[in-house]
């Protein structure tokens, strides 16, 4: 009987561990999302950081109530009525004793005429449970942090945010982006985003330079190989797996094709396009519509860029006629001395530079600087090469999705374009200067692809 009493007692010890499992398991199910993890701000974090923020957010929006309200957007109808009030949460903050919502009170209205009920002006973009600052913050800073790090320093900040929030809302500038800034191709379908339209409101180079004629345009085009999350690994094993059982070995791991168009002379990217899918013709083509209107579009010698390139890169030339350099190939078994072999590789690339730039001053007259009557576009897809670096170093992590990596590159790439800082020293780029650009822009539309903004309800 003694066996038999533990054996019920063990069973009921199971079914109750079983039972609070799955009442959890329901919670989760039921509110579609797990609960926020208890998080305390470091000591070492400045009061600054620790305390003046919470208690600034907290005395600045606590209780605040907002009540204007434009006509019914729905009918146009400026008959509207008062139809009670909701309380939204603003912002969480990380305070001693735990979490603290920061809400407000928005006014409800219905219409007279349609009986459409609607909320009134206040801090929040559609589709965004947390106020409209928040939300720009979780996106200014995943323009150089990934999604894990913006949730770890808005944490010494005082600010409660789960890094899939700001996944969700990175996501969603990108979706709100390709339908402000999406650029056609067959089928209605689009590729890459226009990042033009989205800083200066215009649809090509030929329209910003009716804008402002006194600067040169010309474009540099390129792609890089960012790799998918988990390839490196797989890539390892695929090799390890080909070694022991014979057979050719994969050079690289699986990765999206990021490419994108520089404006050399105004330092600001022009277009960006992040698939899984092979670089091709059409999405070279699709990313070169914006630049028409350009004085020269540079790219390197890939096939896909023959219908859109001016001409060609002078370093990629000269890379492809030193791989077929008689002096280098038969001297490859001398071993000669690298100084030998770099001073008969500089002769030849002076010679070939001085050469192009007679050609090019030519051909292109428009990028002849006026006064010295120098060669002034690029000769290089240097400037292009560049920004493929500082994208993947902001990047700095794998993703699998194409929407987290293509939203995080459009965010990098309008950060870059609008800088202030350059090389260690102050320096207003052209974008910063001439554009009008905010977050709210893209994030303040009130439709997506005609869907309703309850669908897209992100937290």
């Amino acid at each position: 009987m003694g066996d038999v009493g533990y054996g019920v007692g063990g069973l009921l010890v199971v079914c109750l561990f079983f039972l609070m499992c799955m009442g959890f398991c329901g919670c989760v199910f039921v509110f579609g999302m797990m609960p926020p993890r208890l998080k305390e701000v470091s000591r070492f974090a400045p009061d600054l950081l620790r305390r003046l923020i919470p208690q600034a957010l907290m005395r600045r929006y606590s209780g605040l109530c907002y009540d204007a309200h434009g006509p019914c957007p729905s009918c146009g109808s400026e008959r509207v009525i008062g139809f009670g009030w909701l309380e939204r949460t603003f912002c969480i903050v990380i305070a001693e004793g735990g979490f603290r919502d920061v809400n407000v009170r928005v006014r409800r209205y219905m219409c007279k005429g349609c009986r459409h009920t609607f909320l009134a002006d206040a801090p929040f973009y559609d589709g965004c449970l947390y106020g409209k600052p928040i939300v720009d913050l979780c996106l200014y800073l995943a323009a150089s942090n990934p999604f894990n790090r913006v949730e770890s320093i808005l944490t010494q900040y005082g600010i409660q945010v789960d890094r899939d929030t700001v996944k969700n809302y990175t996501i969603l500038f990108r979706e709100r982006a390709m339908e402000v800034a999406g650029i056609p191709v067959m089928d209605d379908s689009k590729i890459g985003l226009n990042i033009l339209k989205i800083l200066f409101d215009v649809d090509s180079v030929e329209e910003l330079r009716e804008m402002y004629p006194q600067a040169k345009y010309d474009a540099v085009m390129d792609e890089t190989y960012p790799r998918v999350k988990g390839a490196k690994k797989a890539l390892a094993e695929e090799r390890y797996v080909k070694e022991m059982v014979g057979g050719r070995k994969p050079k690289y791991p699986e990765s999206f094709t990021l490419a994108a168009s520089y404006l050399n002379h105004l330092e600001c990217f022009s277009t960006i396009s992040c698939r899984k899918a092979p670089f091709n013709s059409l999405v070279a083509e699709a990313l070169a519509k914006p630049l028409k209107g350009c004085d020269a579009i540079i790219t390197d010698g890939s096939q896909c860029y023959d219908n859109v390139r001016s001409y060609r890169c002078l370093w990629h030339k000269m890379k492809n006629f030193f791989n077929t350099d008689p002096f280098i190939n038969n001297h490859t078994k001398e071993k000669l001395p690298p100084w030998i072999q770099s001073s008969h590789m500089h002769q030849i690339y002076t010679f070939a530079e001085q050469e192009y730039v007679e050609w090019l001053r030519e051909k292109k007259p428009n990028l002849v600087d006026e006064l010295s009557g120098s060669f002034i576009g690029a000769l290089t897809s240097n400037s292009m090469e560049g920004g493929n670096w500082r994208l993947k170093y902001e990047l700095r992590a794998d993703y699998v999705r194409e929407e987290s990596i293509e939203g995080r590159s459009l965010l990098i790439a309008i950060k870059d374009s609008t800088k202030t800082f350059k090389e260690g020293r102050p320096h207003r780029s052209f974008t910063n200067t001439n554009t009008t650009f905010n977050y709210q822009k893209i994030m303040g539309r009130r439709t997506i692809a005609g869907q309703p903004i309850e669908t897209y309800i992100y937290h």
